[in-house]
């Protein structure tokens, strides 16, 4: 869902996005992807409106207004406050057991390598830091993982993929301190199998060591999660124990950007800031076990009383990684809160008959950026009293894309289920390659991904360029579905990106982040 900003730039020749405020939805008025503007270098004017019509690359648009501050891209957040980081120095890692080694032989295809091993818990030492992470030198590291797989008979070694071990002020950390995969391609999962190694594009397509992965991820987190910096996206309070990421550009928070945060900090065994984050989901949006109120104000009140599906997706989802990662016996049940949250968008989102997650509930109309089927994956086999109808999600969700890309492999920001676009592309259209390239690259079942449309879809955006981190971000993913040599030039702009700061920095901070953890293998389906 979109809510129009006073802020629209010009995207390369044929695609035009604009940002947020201001009600555009079906159905009443709806969330915006970050406050954010899909925009050209330099930063989103302000104080005008974009059109955008985006049927076969054409598009017009009309921005007046200034500069913005603070750069350009998707999204924004006002800086204040600090960060995590804990002062008690470097990441221990001892104890435990050790890796595992090795893979079964796979007939003609790769070796996954060795199942992660759990590790022992490490001294802790140093006191907490502000957002109550506890300072390095502490957390329990879980896994290590494998040091390659068995050959491949007419196939190739995976090797094996690092698992994310405990929290600490650092950025995950797992045997050895990795956080990234050392993997150079990804082990598809089958059904609820899920992939057994994970590969680093960083590595295998730009030729950069796990160490400076790990760095430029740490990197990221440090500066975008730490409530004490001028950079950061996120915010403590108004409680005590509670934290919230904010859209500073716009001056609220939004459900998007707190499940991303929620998302982005169980992936790296951020078990505090994820709690926290929850926390104030529960006391401020969530209106029972119904809907999530999709925007509030920094101090808790609500903006809107209605949901947003794809806030409520990832928080699902995240919730079920949770789970699978930390057990449900803390301070909350992330299970039972996941099944909620399951339910609601089952009964309330998804229209019965089509399988496709609506753009609002009773909408009947879609936005191709919610339609997840990697998720869904995760979905049917954790759900599994509802696990015929997330597999019917599935097929339905990679069906739409077949039928909703224009002849570049644009795809609208609003369709109706079976593809066909009702409103042209724009904020949201950045989305929809990253959905599709994480299931290419998890499952690798739809051939259609990378015969079909990343090799149409990659050359249309090198030729419009799209020049806002998150833009750039989400087309990154292209890596994992193109051939070397024009896959290699996304990853690499990926790779060279800064941090966001400035205004738009909270939806281009957290698509640099997902960004990040998706193609260097940090990114894994915890189910």
């Amino acid at each position: 869902m979109r809510l129009f900003s006073s802020k629209a730039v010009i995207l390369g020749v044929g695609v035009g996005l604009v940002g947020c405020s201001g009600p555009d939805s079906a159905g009443g008025s709806g969330p915006g992807v970050g406050g954010s503007t899909y925009g050209a270098s330099g930063g989103a004017a302000t104080g005008g409106s974009s059109l955008v019509g985006n049927t076969g690359g054409s598009s017009s648009v009309v921005a007046t207004g200034g500069a913005a501050t603070g750069g350009n891209g998707i999204g924004g957040s006002r800086a204040t406050g600090g960060s995590n980081a804990a002062t008690g120095g470097a990441l221990a890692n001892t104890g435990g057991n050790g890796a595992t080694t090795g893979g079964s032989p796979a007939t003609g295809g790769k070796s996954g390598g060795g199942a992660a091993a759990t590790g022992g818990t490490a001294p802790t030492t140093g006191g907490s830091s502000d957002g109550g992470v506890a300072a390095s030198g502490g957390a329990t590291a879980t896994g290590g993982n494998t040091g390659g797989g068995v050959s491949a008979t007419g196939g190739k070694s995976g090797g094996g993929a690092s698992a994310t071990g405990g929290s600490s002020a650092n950025a995950g950390g797992a045997a050895g301190g990795s956080i990234s995969s050392s993997s150079t391609e990804t082990t598809p999962g089958n059904g609820c199998t899920p992939p057994s190694a994970y590969g680093n594009l960083f590595i295998s397509l730009s030729g950069h060591t796990q160490a400076e992965t790990d760095a430029k991820i740490t990197a990221g987190w440090s500066q975008l999660f730490n409530p004490s910096g001028s950079n950061t996206i996120y915010y403590n309070g108004p409680g005590a124990d509670e934290s919230y990421v904010e859209d500073i550009g716009n001056g609220d928070v939004r459900s998007e950007g707190m499940s991303y945060g929620m998302m982005i900090a169980v992936q790296l065994d951020k078990h505090t800031e994820f709690d926290r984050l929850w926390t104030w989901v529960k006391n401020h949006m969530a209106q029972g076990t119904g809907q999530i109120c999709w925007q509030n104000h920094t101090d808790g009140s609500k903006m809107s009383g209605g949901g947003a599906p794809d806030g409520e997706e990832y928080f699902a989802t995240a919730l079920i990684f949770a789970s699978k990662r930390w057990g449900n016996t803390g301070k909350y049940n992330y299970a039972n809160e996941a099944q909620w949250i399951l339910n609601s968008l089952r009964t309330t989102y998804f229209n019965s008959s089509a399988h496709i997650v609506q753009f609002v509930a009773g909408s009947g109309n879609t936005d191709g950026s919610y339609i997840l089927p990697a998720f869904y994956q995760t979905w049917a086999c954790f759900d599994t009293a509802n696990a015929s109808y997330w597999n019917s999600a599935i097929t339905a969700g990679r069906t739409f894309f077949h039928n909703a890309i224009d002849a570049n492999g644009v795809i609208g920001d609003q369709s109706s289920f079976t593809g066909q676009t009702t409103k042209a592309a724009g904020p949201d259209t950045i989305r929809c390659v990253a959905n599709i390239m994480m299931d290419h690259n998890y499952f690798n079942v739809d051939a259609w991904q990378s015969q079909t449309y990343a090799p149409l879809y990659g050359p249309y955006v090198t030729s419009h360029p799209q020049n806002s981190t998150a833009a750039t971000s989400a087309n990154g993913l292209l890596g994992f579905g193109l051939p070397e040599a024009t896959g290699k030039p996304f990853v690499d702009k990926v790779w060279s990106l800064a941090i966001p700061t400035g205004t738009w920095r909270y939806y281009d901070g957290c698509w640099y982040m997902m960004s990040l953890l998706h193609m260097s293998g940090a990114f894994k389906l915890w189910y």
